[in-house]
């Protein structure tokens, strides 16, 4: 397989044995395309250096990351599942009355106080505690307390 190198010395041999050619403006102008398509072929060299440099650090890093998946990560045969039934029961699905999108949330925020769930698809309410107060509104009965008080 001919470089790119070696098919622009060929066309610099054509140029260079036809006398037609390399005369006049004409040899001018093959001699400075000739020149610019080098200059492309040795940035292409460098090039393509740099991509076989970045290849090999990229296979260490591949190397070094199976080897912390391999020591830090459960492997699926350490991975108990009656262990870990748990996991999914402590989740809570709401539909959201705006969008029908699926909301999930750690049941958690059930028991908690001054809880506000929204839907991350239309911004929605899907879930609020009994005791929540939003923050302007904390911030308007603050401000109306505060001048009563003056």
């Amino acid at each position: 397989m001919e470089t790119i190198r070696e098919k622009i010395a060929y066309l610099r041999g054509v140029i260079d044995g036809d006398p037609t050619l390399a005369e006049g403006r004409n040899g001018f102008l093959f001699g400075k395309v000739l020149q610019i398509l080098e200059d492309i072929a040795y940035e292409l060299d460098d090039l393509a250096q740099a991509q076989d440099e970045l290849d090999e650090y990229l296979e260490e890093v591949d190397f070094d990351l199976a080897y912390l998946e391999d020591e830090l990560l459960l492997d699926d045969d350490d991975f108990d599942e009656h262990d870990h039934d748990d996991w999914d029961d402590s989740l809570v699905e709401v539909e959201c009355p705006v969008c029908d999108d699926i909301v999930t949330f750690d049941e958690e925020f059930l028991f908690d106080e001054g809880v506000q769930i929204r839907c991350p698809r239309c911004d929605a309410v899907v879930f609020e505690t009994a005791d929540f107060e939003e923050l302007d509104d904390l911030f308007v009965e603050d401000a109306v307390e505060d001048s009563d008080e003056d």
